[in-house]
């Protein structure tokens, strides 16, 4: 059950007292009216999913629609149900109990939770959620939606001024970003579970033996749903219905045990909403079925890991996408020019797009069986690529064509299915599908509003770069073509899975930022800080701290891995090897190699727990001792 808050929440900054009173009662009696109890704000730490079993989870502080008569007389004053108006807008919390990169200390704690307003409130278990963001004393984000809202902003803002600045659909009085997810996860029984304590503590499998059987044989990808899964997709569809998130699609995914919700797209806000939200509802509804969803990017090593593609695309409030062509000469220059400010943002800001989704266990998806290279590249059709290419040329900015054919079955009983505008390349990070773009890159578990702020601010800074170019006097299609000239290297529609693509990317200057910690060395940078501070989305000091978060949420995982593996060597697997043994007592010579074999097992348990011991002190070099030694 959801309420949309009043409009004139979303145009006014500074409404009146009364006003804020007025919708504070709607939300309340609304309340009431379906049996909630009380209130949360419901925010977005920056945990980094802790890629165990429940992903990226929200933080939330529940309050029970009830305060003291302050009206009264009496000295131990009479309380009553209420909802004061001021606790609808804004809260507080300790900010130094949540990760915040030193922005928060214990002697300066004070942190504000604030109502996003584009964003749905609703009741879930006799709750109201309010959705916030979430930031410190003196106003610097410590969270997952406040840059995301500042992107989208920044997309408003520069969209507007470039829609002025070339007389594009001069009606648009906003300019929105928009995005759909499509989550993947694997699902398991509590017992297969709970027997495994690299499952509980890391939210992967730390070793095991390869199935004879796993995904080679093709048989579940789209595949008929097993009955006990098909019962829990179908209550989390009734269940996210209510929170007003419409799950409209259910099915298998490549490996066995593996499936794929997927909601109708939304506002980018709401939609980063809706994600955090179905994590938390299925990881519940699934324990009381006696099953357990994992979001971890790669829990189970041989078979494909786990995305959230991320489908994003920008338009104005009178519905003209920047991501897709029309049928006439103003749609397609509108078409063109979006197009080519995500292929300047992603050039020029390259290593900033890997950093977004970089994490512990992204590291294991990317560039392994299904997923997407580290290498950050688009793929837009050879017939768009060649239209782009020929723009360089100072061709017009009109002229590509959405000739759709047909794939004729040549059977009377099935008629031709309509084609695409251009083929899908599955190998590329961020593919366009015909009305917007898919960034396949985001991890399973993540909150993907960072990597939405971040499509968002280089597409923004792109469409500044054109308008200052146009306001100095460069014609929309010289401006078009000065922004694609150095910018072409990004696109790549062959395999990027072959193996002599990392060769050719390098010589293209494209990065190949394999592990986290190579790639969280690139995001402190001075162009990023630039980027962000110019488009109003982080400060230095935000990013600063940020950069720290992502360290530390990094080195916890890998540490906690370490140590899983190293307990679960000497409680299980050195055990199970002693109780082997002596089945041999009678027959050594049956015994074969394995006093060898559980000998090294041994030592090398040994050797990895030396290895732990040298960890370095420095945040950045004990995530990449980490990475490259342990």
């Amino acid at each position: 059950m959801i309420r949309r808050p009043p409009r004139s929440t979303l145009s006014s900054s500074s409404a009146a007292s009364d006003v804020y009173k007025r919708q504070a009662k709607a939300i309340f009696d609304w309340a009431n009216r379906n049996g909630a109890i009380g209130y949360s704000h419901w925010f977005f730490p920056l945990r980094g999913g802790g890629r165990t079993p429940g992903g990226s989870l929200g933080a939330l502080k529940e309050d029970a629609f009830l305060d003291l008569v302050w009206s009264s007389n009496e000295t131990t004053k009479p309380f009553e149900v209420t909802f004061p108006y001021e606790r609808l807008f804004v809260g507080e919390a300790d900010g130094s109990s949540f990760p915040n990169g030193g922005l928060r200390e214990t002697h300066r704690a004070a942190a504000f939770t604030t109502w996003d307003r584009g964003s749905n409130v609703f009741i879930y278990d006799k709750i109201v959620r309010i959705p916030c963001a979430f930031v410190t004393h003196l106003g610097d984000s410590i969270d997952e939606k406040t840059p995301l809202l500042r992107s989208q902003d920044a997309v408003n803002r520069e969209g507007l001024r470039l829609l002025k600045n070339t007389g594009m659909v001069p009606e648009a009085t906003a300019v929105n970003s928009f995005m759909g997810w499509e989550q993947e996860f694997f699902i398991i029984t509590k017992e297969a579970y709970a027997a495994r304590p690299d499952l509980v503590n890391c939210g992967r499998t730390l070793m095991g033996k390869q199935p004879e059987r796993g995904q080679q044989s093709n048989l579940n990808y789209f595949g008929p749903i097993p009955k006990r899964v098909e019962t829990l997709m179908q209550t989390l569809q009734q269940r996210m219905v209510q929170m007003g998130c419409p799950m409209t699609i259910v099915h298998n995914e490549v490996a066995p045990g593996q499936h794929e919700m997927c909601p109708i797209f939304g506002v980018a806000n709401a939609s980063a909403d809706s994600n955090v939200m179905f994590m938390e509802i299925a990881s519940k509804e699934a324990a009381l079925q006696d099953l357990v969803i994992l979001f971890h990017e790669k829990p189970f090593a041989g078979v494909n890991g786990s995305g959230k593609h991320t489908n994003f695309s920008i338009q104005t409030d009178t519905g003209c996408n920047f991501f897709k062509p029309g049928g006439d000469r103003a749609s397609n220059e509108l078409f063109v020019t979006g197009v080519a400010c995500l292929v300047a943002g992603l050039a020029k800001h390259n290593e900033l797009v890997r950093c977004a989704v970089a994490g512990a266990g992204n590291d294991y998806r990317l560039g392994a069986q299904e997923a997407p290279p580290a290498i950050m590249t688009m793929d837009i059709g050879e017939t768009l690529e060649a239209h782009l290419r020929s723009i360089i040329s100072g061709g017009p900015l009109d002229g590509y064509s959405v000739s759709r054919d047909h794939a004729d079955l040549k059977s009377r009983t099935a008629m031709p299915a309509p084609t695409n505008a251009e083929d899908r390349n599955r190998t590329a990070p961020i593919p366009w599908c015909g009305n917007r773009f898919e960034f396949r890159g985001v991890g399973s578990s993540q909150n993907c509003s960072f990597p939405m702020a971040v499509c968002n601010t280089i597409v923004a800074s792109a469409m500044d770069e054109m308008s200052s170019q146009l306001e100095a006097g460069v014609s929309h299609r010289d401006a078009v073509a000065n922004l694609l000239t150095d910018s072409m290297h990004v696109v790549f529609a062959g395999d990027a899975y072959a193996p002599e693509w990392p060769a050719e990317a390098a010589t293209r200057g494209l990065p190949n930022l394999v592990s986290t910690p190579e790639a969280l060395a690139k995001f402190n940078t001075e162009s990023t800080r630039a980027l962000f501070e110019e488009m109003g989305v982080l400060s230095a000091v935000e990013c600063e701290a940020r950069e720290q978060v992502m360290y530390d949420n990094y080195v916890t995982q890998v540490s906690i891995e370490a140590s899983t593996f190293v307990n679960m060597v000497e409680t299980g697997i050195m055990p199970a090897c002693a109780k082997d043994l002596s089945n041999y007592r009678d027959a050594p010579e049956l015994c074969g190699t394995r006093k060898d074999l559980y000998t090294r097992i041994a030592t090398e348990n040994t050797k990895l727990k030396a290895l732990q011991a040298k960890l370095p002190e420095e945040t950045s070099s004990k995530a990449t001792y980490l990475a490259q030694t342990i």
